[in-house]
């Protein structure tokens, strides 16, 4: 069952620094975490993290955040409810070489079937997890999926502005931020995360639902009433519909990228979020129809 795609199933994002894990480094070492949890040992599965490493599992019995010697109890509940009897991957390993992060899908043999693991880990210069959150798609337990619909218990939080209309979906690993956003309107839906003064300092999502396809763009807010692109595009996936006069998006973004054009979002931190749609227009260059802000506090 165990199958090894090391040169020909890594995409790498990004330029690399001097002395920074290359997305080569990156996709050998989570490979080898993949193979080291498909042997069904928790002593090989907490071999790579860090001593004050963390891990978050979500859609399990013991959903949440574990640090340090916790980690290794995660694990043993793990293998305890899915006895691994090897792995494979599910498409393609991708890296993002500026943040140290790598994630992908990965099927994990237990005796009667298969279960499914979205994986997004963050590693040290040296090669160990310093974080890890890990989706679990087992018996139809709510997690977050990026397909463009929010299902009943998908995300844990959710605020509504109620000068726009537009919400905000929510929910946080160690690692990434898992967001969705609706609007009253089929044009575009932005959310601008921890401004310093009305627009300027936010790290804007903007994004629509075009003919093509989901459209979507990491912006930096430039000035109090303006923002422009980023230089670094730090979206990880996205998907998007419309439906009976409203836009749904979602999109999965690192907590910390370590771009200077985003913000860092700390577990257990509360932050503004602006929020502002389009009645109809995809153009991101179309005024938004009704702006507001909400309060987003994140998971520890």
């Amino acid at each position: 069952m165990r199958r090894l795609l090391i040169a020909m199933c890594a995409v790498v994002v990004g330029w690399v620094a001097v002395g920074q894990p290359t997305g080569n480094d990156l996709a050998q070492w989570a490979l080898a975490h993949w193979e080291a949890v498909g042997s069904g040992e928790v002593e090989a599965a907490v071999a790579g993290f860090a001593a004050d490493g963390g891990a978050t599992f979500l859609g399990t019995g013991w959903d949440g955040f574990y640090y340090g010697s916790d980690v290794r109890a995660a694990w043993a509940q793990f293998f305890a409810a899915f006895p691994v009897q090897g792995h494979a991957l599910r498409g393609v390993v991708r890296a993002v070489a500026e943040a140290s992060l790598v994630y992908g899908t990965v099927e994990f043999a237990v005796s009667e079937g298969t279960v499914v693991v979205d994986s997004f880990l963050r590693f040290s210069p040296d090669g160990q997890i310093r974080a890890a959150d890990y989706v679990v798609a087992w018996s139809g337990t709510p997690v977050p999926v990026t397909d463009g619909a929010i299902g009943d218990g998908e995300y844990r939080q959710s605020a509504e502005d109620p000068r726009s209309g537009a919400t905000l979906f929510w929910r946080n690993g160690l690692v990434v931020l898992f967001a969705a956003l609706r609007s009253p309107g089929t044009g575009w839906v932005s959310a601008g995360f921890d401004p310093v003064n009305r627009m300027q300092g936010a790290n804007y999502i903007i994004a629509a639902v075009t003919p093509a396809g989901i459209a979507i763009e990491d912006h930096f807010g430039t000035g109090t009433t303006s923002h422009r692109r980023d230089a670094r595009d730090d979206v990880l996936r996205a998907a998007g519909t419309v439906s009976g006069g409203q836009t749904v998006v979602e999109f999965v973004i690192p907590l910390d990228s370590d771009d200077p054009e985003d913000k860092s979002l700390v577990p257990g931190k509360a932050y503004t979020v602006l929020l502002a749609y389009h009645r109809s227009s995809t153009s991101f260059t179309a005024i938004h129809t009704a702006r507001g802000s909400i309060q987003m506090e994140l998971e520890d």
